[in-house]
Formats: C-alpha cells, structure tokens, sequence
C-alpha cells in the first residue's frame, strides 16, 4: 500500500508548512517532551504518522540537533518494522471496554524493555466506553515517567473533558491541494509513473485534504490502470452538477434516477449527500461572491461552478440544502435507504418557484393567472370599487384555488388562514398556529402571495398574519346539539373534528 510505503519517518519529511510538527520538534529538541498528547484532525491527515515519529525521536539513540531521530540505530530501525515492542498501538474502536483499560493500567508498571521510554498510541480514543474513559483518569493524569500516551481522534467532541484537560491538545489540519499534489509528485516519479498536472490536481480535490485517501486513489491508477474521470465518476462533481441541473428543471423522474442509480452502485448515500451539501454550499460561495474562503477546484470544475451559479438564485439554493440536511439525518433510520433522498427530491421539485436566475424576480417569471383572462380581469377590477374585507372575504375561496395551481403547500395555509382586517394596503390573515404564521411569513411565500394578490385584485398588497389568541377553532359541545345520536357522536369529539378540518368535511358513519 502506497500510504504505508510512503509513510514519513522523520519529522523533516512531513510536509511543510505544519505548525503542530514544528512544536513537537521544539519538544523534542529542549528535551521537554510530555507525558500527553490529543492529536485532533480528519482521517487520513497523517496522526498516526506523527504519533510513530514522535515515538521514535523519543527513543532514538542518536538524535540530530534538527530533532529528527537518525533512522539508523537499533531502535529506530525496529520502531520502523515493527518489532519495537515498547511501542504499543491500541485500536480503541475494538478494545473500548473498562477491561482493557485495566489491563493497560497494570502494563504501564512495567519499565520499558528496549527503549528510554514505552509509548502508547491509542487510535480512535473517543470509541471508548464511559467506564473505559473513567478508569484511563488517573493513569493518564499521573503516569510512570517512562510512559508518553499519545491519543488520536477524529471526532473531539466526542472525547470527555476531563481526558482533554489531563493532555496537549494539537488540531492537525487538511492538506491543501498544493501538499497533497507535491507528495504525489514524489511517489509518481519514485514508481516511474507519468500522471498530468490536471490529473493529480483531480485527485488532490476528491481526497477532501486527506493524504491516505490521495495515495490511495493514485496506487489504484497506478496498480490497476484505471483512469481518473472513471475513478472518480460517482461521486465526482460533475456528476453532483447534473443532479442540480435535473432538480433545477424540476425533472423528478430523471433526479430520482440518479439516486437510485447510486443505491444500486453501492454509494453510501449518508455520504454522498454529505458531498452534495458541499457541492451547494460551493454554489452558495460562488452565487454570494464570497473570495475570502478558499473553494479547492480544478479550472473545469471552477467553470462549471460558476455557469451552473449563475443558472440558480440564491434562495433556492438555501431551500435546498435546508431540504437534504433533513434528509441526511433520516437516511440511516430508514428501512429504504433512498426514500429520504426521494422525498426531498419530490419537495424541492415541486416548491413552485422558478430557481432560474436573472435580474428579475423568479416568481414574475410564472404567470399565474392563465394569460388569456389578464384582460378580463384587468378590467373588471378597475370597474370594482376599493377593496375591502367583505369582498376580499367573498374572494378567499378563489384566492385559495388560484393558488393551489401555483404552490399546493401555500395554497393549504391559506386555506386555514381568515382575513380579518385591511388597513390601506395591508392585509391582516388570522391563523391559529404559530407555525402557519412562520411558514406564510416566510420571504419566499410571502412573495409569491403578494404576486398572486396583485394580480387578482390589481392592487399592490401586502400581508401580515396574526396568530388567534383562543388558539384553534371552537368547536359545539354535544350538549348544544341536543338529543347525542349516533351520527353527532363522533363529530363532537375534539380528534374527529381534528380530522375533518384536514379533510373539509364529514366521514360516512358505518351503522
């Protein structure tokens, strides 16, 4: 394997710059080591690989003035193949219990056997159990001062507080594009492979920063002659950007076979979305003209970033990662794996909002009243007197079915909304959940009400909602309806009057 091949095996080899090298060499170098490190960063970022240098600059028997161990005696030569046995690597994700933390308690008595100090790198130390953190304390607060324990993680938040006050903590950053494309320059031209500039740069994006995942993608071009843009098809960006387009033109059939097609292929689809956030939140990047952050892109990539930003607004884009944020989080819980993605491509299809850009407003773009009664509304509402609550009243029913035709969702608000009050050209709609209230003053429905209002009414008009202080709606006592039969039973109950409010009517009783 080229990650374990390549692997750096002093401190200078680690490619530079790196703050969390510089540190551990000064320590190194003023013989001022501590008995406790947290090394915090994503996978494949080279923790492990500090955590062995570490442990051999420790137990080098001629170390340079540079800090480096000289990779020549017998305990680094054994600390490189493995058979230094006062270095002991523990897998917290398989030895997480309190048994194995005791046993390790009784293991740090001992004095190292071969070296000046015993090492312990314990990987993935945030898998361990509570107990296990519980009975680590004070070993890793007090111990032999021949012991250094050296703990990785990927996941700080997951690691007790307690543990990261008894430690140094150092965060180990991505590798930008330029380091992973330098270190892939070096292992090509050691294996006498000849890779393009585009070529490495295409993998140096995909591996998201980490080195391992880098090196792992060019052995399989290198051992396994594939090529890149086959490599990298299915979760590559190109592919994301197709995606968008399909949700942008509102092709439901084609979005959804995509994602299937993903499922079939065996793509973590928890994952993928993850990429596809990230693919959006590039759009978002680019659409807002944010230059401050660093968006790692090949040029053709950067190309199409930017052609497919300028097809989409903004708002839309907001909407659709609020969309597959949820979704996400449901697609490990979800007996269909695919279904959430599904859903949320069904939701985002049919938000009834043109997310085509360009310098006018998306919703002007739609007509919502069919374009051979404009007329004839036109003028009949210019015979019409001034508006007011009774006729605006008397038109609600229509408001609510014009509607439905341009956005189901906000149609069913409005259906439970009531106008109560004008006030020049304000509309006062009484609701009786906060959460109706926040869904239609939301900006995006509130604009395309507006539209719709305008047009129907030609008045420019605006809304405000208002939540009944009594709550929902007050609903007949049995005790008014006089004599209880069989059929006003039901009916007067709290849950089935619930029920016919969602269904606008009365259910048959079976007799």
């Amino acid at each position: 394997m080229f990650y374990t091949k390549y692997r750096p095996q002093k401190f200078s080899e680690v490619l530079k710059p790196n703050n969390v090298v510089e540190a551990l060499v000064e320590q190194v170098k003023t013989n001022k080591v501590g008995h406790a490190y947290l090394l915090v960063g994503p996978r494949g970022t080279g923790k492990t690989t500090l955590a062995r240098i570490l442990a051999k600059a420790v137990n080098c028997e001629n170390l340079n003035k540079n800090g480096d161990p000289c990779g020549k005696c017998g305990n680094c030569v054994s600390l490189q193949t493995g058979s230094f046995i006062d270095l002991m690597e523990i897998d917290a994700a398989s030895n997480r219990g309190i048994d194995d933390i005791r046993d390790l308690r009784e293991r740090v008595k001992l004095s190292p056997v071969m070296g000046k100090k015993k090492v312990y790198i314990v990987d993935e130390v945030h898998m361990l159990s509570q107990d296990a953190f519980n009975a680590f304390l004070k070993t890793l607060e007090e111990p032999p001062k021949n012991v250094i324990f050296i703990l990785c993680t990927t996941e700080f938040h997951k690691v007790p507080d307690t543990i990261k006050s008894r430690c140094q903590v150092f965060r180990i950053k991505r590798a930008s594009n330029a380091q992973i494309i330098s270190k892939l320059e070096l292992i090509a031209k050691e294996e006498d492979f000849v890779i393009t500039p585009s070529d490495l740069k295409k993998i140096a994006v995909a591996s998201s920063g980490g080195y391992r995942d880098a090196e792992t993608l060019l052995e399989q071009v290198i051992e396994g002659g594939v090529s890149i843009d086959l490599l990298l098809s299915i979760g590559s960006r190109y592919k994301l950007s197709e995606f968008v387009s399909a949700l942008v033109l509102a092709d439901i059939k084609e979005a959804i076979s995509y994602i299937n097609g993903l499922y079939e292929e065996g793509m973590d689809l928890y994952s993928w979305t993850g990429e596809f956030l990230n693919y959006l939140r590039g759009l978002v990047f680019i659409k807002s003209g944010i230059s401050t952050l660093e968006i790692e892109l090949t040029e053709d990539e950067m190309q199409q970033f930017t052609k497919q930003a300028d097809d989409v607004n903004l708002l839309w884009l907001v909407d659709a990662m609020e969309i597959f944020m949820g979704a996400q989080s449901e697609i490990k819980g979800s007996f269909i794996p695919q279904l959430p993605l599904e859903i949320a491509i069904a939701r985002i299809c049919g938000m009834g909002e043109n997310p085509k850009s360009s310098n006018s407003s998306a919703i002007d773009k739609k007509p919502i009243i069919p374009v051979g009664r404009k007329e004839e509304l036109a003028k009949k509402k210019v015979e019409s007197p001034a508006l007011s609550l009774n006729y605006l009243s008397e038109e609600w029913g229509n408001v609510v079915s014009r509607m439905n035709g341009v956005n189901s969702t906000i149609s069913a608000l409005l259906k439970t909304a009531k106008p109560v009050s004008i006030e020049g050209n304000k509309i006062s709609l009484e609701v009786f959940y906060s959460f109706h209230k926040e869904r239609l003053e939301s900006s995006r429905n509130i604009q395309i009400c507006e539209k719709l209002l305008d047009e129907i009414f030609s008045i420019p008009l605006t809304i405000q909602c208002c939540v009944n202080k009594e709550g929902r709606p007050k609903r007949v006592s049995p005790l008014e309806v006089g004599e209880l039969t069989d059929r006003n039973i039901a009916p007067s109950t709290i849950d089935m009057n619930s029920v016919l409010d969602v269904l606008d009517g009365s259910l048959p009783l079976l007799s």
